[in-house]
């Protein structure tokens, strides 16, 4: 699908970027090459660039998230809200790491399909703790399998 999307009916956050897991190791990387470039006059401007590359792209990416409404996956990044997946089109899916994978309906060769998997985001730091996680309701409610059944 791809396409640009509208919300339809209540939205749930499956999955969220957080931006300070990925800023603050750079950032202390950073402080560290700075400190040890003032004690021993000697600078590593590789790492410098490295951490200021990294410190940059977890900010532009800050604000990626895997949302669902009634219809399917909506997926937020850089280029907008876009639809990723209609229920109807998702035999099985979960969170693998920090990548959100689907296996969408079809013949057992197409590819993505139900023996194929494609990934639909990757989000830097998916869950939190404390928060209750909507996949297996989600699933349940839309007749799509997890990843660990068979």
């Amino acid at each position: 699908m791809g396409e640009s999307a509208e919300p339809v009916g209540e939205v749930l956050v499956l999955g969220r970027s957080r931006v300070w897991p990925a800023v603050a190791v750079p950032s202390a990387m950073v402080v560290g090459l700075v400190v040890v470039a003032v004690l021993l006059d000697w600078v590593s401007w590789g790492g410098l660039v490295l951490g200021a590359v990294s410190m940059v792209l977890a900010f532009v990416r800050w604000r990626n998230a895997v949302l669902a409404d009634d219809t399917g996956l909506l997926v937020r990044d850089r280029g907008g809200l876009r639809r990723s997946y209609a229920w109807s089109e998702i035999e099985r899916m979960g969170w693998q790491g920090n990548s959100l994978v689907v296996y969408p309906r079809g013949g057992p060769y197409d590819v993505p399909g139900p023996n194929a998997s494609v990934t639909v985001a990757r989000i830097a730091q998916p869950r939190r703790a404390h928060l209750a996680d909507p996949m297996p309701g989600l699933l349940q409610t839309h007749g799509i399998k997890a990843l660990s059944e068979p």
